[in-house]
């Protein structure tokens, strides 16, 4: 390890989380406050360097590639004090924090506070969340950039920009999901609300067919999800875990706004479990009262095993039909490549729905606020053979009969065509965010591989 200017930094390789990306940045830096950040943006104008921010590293895209200086932000995780304003609670923090950090202190405050919804991981950091527009499973609450109320962001040329909605309605916007394209997001400002209302958890085991078959199937899932505040579908191929019985359940988990008391013990603990996947086998059948983190946050997984993952978002049809074709074509084409070779056997499904986004580069965007779309995945273990591939002709297919939009994170690069189809698709929206950028990055310092086509000529 050695210093610059009191900078720690590494020639460390960089590997993402899922283990389909390498890298070797000339620097990884490790800064710890505001004055570190400003150090690295100087050294690197300097020095004629790119830029781009990493922290658990879990995009399964090139966002955080490059071979010029590297920012690990997990330093930065500072919270601030929650404050009450005449729109509600927010609460400021920096880049680094991650989703059990703001959980455990959002708990502690008085009155209690919540994000409304939220990722699944724990371990996630919001820089990444925010800046590429992830979201949780809430209908009610879009993407977790459209709950940004100000971003302060250091820039290519070394100064602090504020972006919020009474400064500049349009620079606020595309810095809420701006890729790390605007420079070093120091500060997010996050509507939360108080923990007056519970989830309460639903989880059930269902045929395929009472779900999905039928005439009527899509209005039945329509009704289903517009009861819940969030509904989301798992799926994996087999009925016994690694054994060929074919799996024609469906894993349905359910959350309805309660004020009844959470329960203070875990009736699941130590409970044998209902679903004999590993990765899933912390599932149990039944309901009971939590409060909106525990909820939000079930466990995924032996905490070793990684994965990949390509999903996308597309606008749900009225009579949800596009929804009953999608997540029903999904499960048959996963079925016939898991069971192609025995190496494609970790492999699972998964489904979730939220309102549109108003940001102008998120895949769920659209002008009408009450428009569903659909959020679906695909995934399989790391190093699964021939996934990615497999992956990028379902996302291809997505794209052709649905309009969908990749989920920034997930894996869509090497999708034949992605690159023309997202310049034609954003239109505008990208050129209205490209002239944005460019005022904070004029010479390109924050731009790599990943973003370059998608902005170049603009």
């Amino acid at each position: 390890m050695a210093v610059i200017n009191d900078v720690s930094f590494s020639d460390d390789s960089w590997t993402n989380w899922g283990k389909n990306l390498t890298s070797q940045p000339e620097a990884t830096f490790y800064p710890n406050k505001l004055e570190d950040l400003k150090v690295i943006v100087r050294e690197a104008k300097a020095n004629n360097k790119k830029i781009r921010c990493a922290g658990t590293g879990h995009s399964w895209c090139g966002a955080a590639v490059t071979d010029g200086y590297l920012v690990s932000v997990n330093n930065m995780n500072k919270i601030h004090p929650p404050k009450e304003t005449n729109q509600g609670w927010t609460v400021t923090i920096e880049s680094g924090v991650t989703v059990e950090e703001l959980d455990l202190a959002l708990r502690a405050h008085s009155p209690p506070l919540a994000l409304p919804s939220n990722v699944h991981p724990t371990s996630v950091r919001y820089g990444g969340i925010l800046t590429m527009g992830c979201h949780g499973p809430s209908l009610n609450s879009r993407t977790m950039s459209d709950m940004i109320t100000e971003l302060v962001i250091l820039n290519a040329e070394g100064n602090l920009v504020t972006y919020s909605e009474d400064r500049d309605p349009e620079a606020f916007n595309a810095a809420s999901l701006n890729l790390g394209l605007f420079g070093i997001v120091y500060t997010a400002t996050l509507r939360v609300e108080v923990m007056n209302t519970r989830f309460l958890a639903r989880d059930s085991e269902r045929t395929f067919e009472t779900v999905f078959d039928g005439p009527d199937a899509g209005l039945k899932l329509k009704a289903m999800v517009l009861k819940n505040d969030s509904t989301e579908f798992f799926h994996w191929p087999f009925r016994h875990f690694m054994k060929p019985e074919q799996n024609r359940t469906i894993w349905v988990k359910e959350w309805e706004r309660t004020t009844e008391p959470a329960e203070k013990v875990n009736p699941n603990l130590n409970r044998p479990p209902t679903v004999d996947n590993p990765f899933f086998s912390e599932f149990h059948a039944g309901e009971r009262v939590q409060e909106i983190p525990d909820a939000l946050h079930f466990h995924l997984g032996d905490g070793v095993t990684t994965i990949l993952d390509a999903g996308v978002g597309f606008k749900v049809d009225n009579d949800f039909k596009n929804v009953i074709e999608a997540f029903s074509e999904l499960i048959e084409k996963n079925w016939a490549f898991t069971t192609s070779m025995p190496e494609r056997m970790g492999t699972a499904v998964e489904m979730r729905f939220i309102k549109s986004s108003s940001k102008i580069l998120s895949p769920a965007y659209d002008q009408d606020p009450e428009a569903i779309f659909c959020m679906i995945d695909v995934m399989a273990t790391s190093e699964t053979p021939g996934f990615e591939e497999y992956a990028g002709g379902i996302v291809a297919n997505w794209i052709e009969k649905y309009n969908a939009k990749p989920h920034w994170p997930k894996l869509w690069e090497s999708v034949p065509g992605v690159v023309p189809y997202l310049r034609r698709e954003y239109g505008d929206r990208l050129v209205r965010f490209n002239k944005i950028r460019k005022t904070q990055d004029p010479n390109d310092m924050f731009l790599n591989n990943t973003w370059r086509p998608l902005m170049q000529d603009l």
